[in-house]
């Protein structure tokens, strides 16, 4: 653009789009809408201009600058705010004003009435019966129904792609949300969010003729890779170690266990369906060992619980007490139990009766009532 032909013409530069055919006078840029502000206009009078003319153009030029640069900086800001990921994921701590800490399940509002279908993660199991019973008693019209998938193995993964598929009312997922499952989501119209209600912790569990004082997390990984194989390499009897864990496909534990390592697992680790099958296998085959949750094998007499230490020392920590009729909260919430992760809900944010569903099931667990059915099934409140 010549600026000086502009000037000229007596046109008004728009200072942000640099449109140069406004007319004398005009408020606003014909092109873009702008507030104009009189970059240039022709100066018929060739005599300097005097003191208060350059003092009022200078100050117009100055209160222009900062207009903009103000302007530009606030609505960058609305741009980053509304680009950055917790607002676009709703991730676990940007938890919405409708999640709340009731004191009891009666006084949690706006429980729908229907029929609600949800699953995920099997370790969610132990939960069920107990804490459904309880919620049916106060609100017998709020109908839970769990459902596995049609085509593959219950779990985490297969439970997440049921509620972006809209399957599911929620989920119960045993590890955060990833990335693509959030864009997923918005890609579909919709967003998710994750919301704790728990703590449980990984447990290494054993055919009862496995004798040793525990395992290093370090020797976890290396059975479940292969490099260690027999008992005696850990101090225990002259076994072979045949691991049973979940397919990585489905479920979370290797996924937790092994983090970027995973594709370093042994090809000879079986999979198995569940926490019931998962035990009957462990418990039939001397040298078995299983990697489950505190939760779901509390209680059982048929496996040995291991104590686990953090890295390779031999500061083992029991996931039980009491003689393996608690779980051992206090290490789990401390983190001196060295395998533990957290239990969340996943709510659909669609605007429609599921999410409705969700938000009740969420706040139902995470009332004190509900907290206290969390504890029954064998794994750490998330409130004090």
């Amino acid at each position: 653009m010549n600026t000086d032909e502009s000037n000229n013409k007596g046109n008004i530069i728009c200072g942000r789009c640099a449109y140069d055919a406004n007319p004398r006078g005009a408020t606003h840029c014909q092109k873009c809408g702008t507030p104009l502000v009189i970059a240039s206009v022709p100066n018929s009078d060739p005599s300097p201009a005097s003191d208060s003319t350059l003092l009022v153009g200078g100050i117009s030029v100055v209160a222009t600058v900062l207009f903009f640069a103000i302007g530009g900086y606030f609505f960058w800001q609305q741009v980053r705010v509304a680009s950055t990921p917790s607002n676009l994921n709703n991730s676990a701590d940007n938890i919405s004003s409708d999640i709340r800490l009731y004191n009891s399940r009666k006084e949690v509002p706006k429980v729908p009435e229907g029929t609600f279908n949800y699953g995920g993660a099997v370790v969610f199991a132990p939960l069920r019966n107990s804490l459904h019973k309880a919620i049916n008693q106060v609100y017998p019209k709020f109908g839970l129904r769990f459902t596995e998938p049609k085509y593959n193995n219950p779990g985490q993964n297969t439970g997440i792609t049921m509620l972006l598929d809209g399957e599911l009312s929620f989920a119960q997922s045993s590890k955060p949300l990833e990335d693509t499952h959030y864009s997923k989501a918005k890609e579909r119209g919709f967003s998710l969010q994750q919301v704790a209600i728990g703590i449980d912790g990984f447990l290494l569990f054993t055919h009862p003729d496995v004798s040793i004082p525990g395992l290093a997390v370090e020797q976890v990984k290396d059975i479940f890779k292969g490099k260690i194989t027999n008992w005696n390499q850990v101090g225990g009897p002259d076994l072979a170690i045949t691991a049973f864990a979940f397919n990585p496909k489905f479920g979370s534990s290797l996924n937790i266990l092994l983090g970027p390592e995973l594709d370093q697992l042994s090809p000879k680790v079986q999979f198995m369906r569940d926490y019931t099958d998962g035990v009957r296998k462990v418990s039939s085959i001397r040298g078995a060992i299983g990697i489950g949750s505190t939760g779901a094998i509390l209680g059982q007499k048929s496996i040995g619980p291991l104590a686990i230490a953090h890295g390779n020392s031999k500061s083992y920590v029991p996931p039980f007490t009491d003689d393996g009729k608690q779980v051992n909260a206090t290490a789990l919430r401390d983190g001196t139990y060295p395998l533990t992760r957290r239990l969340f809900i996943v709510i659909r944010r669609d605007g429609t009766i599921d999410e409705a569903a969700g938000v009740a099931y969420t706040n139902l667990l995470l009332s004190q009532e509900g907290q206290q059915y969390i504890e029954k099934a064998g794994f750490v409140p998330i409130r004090n």
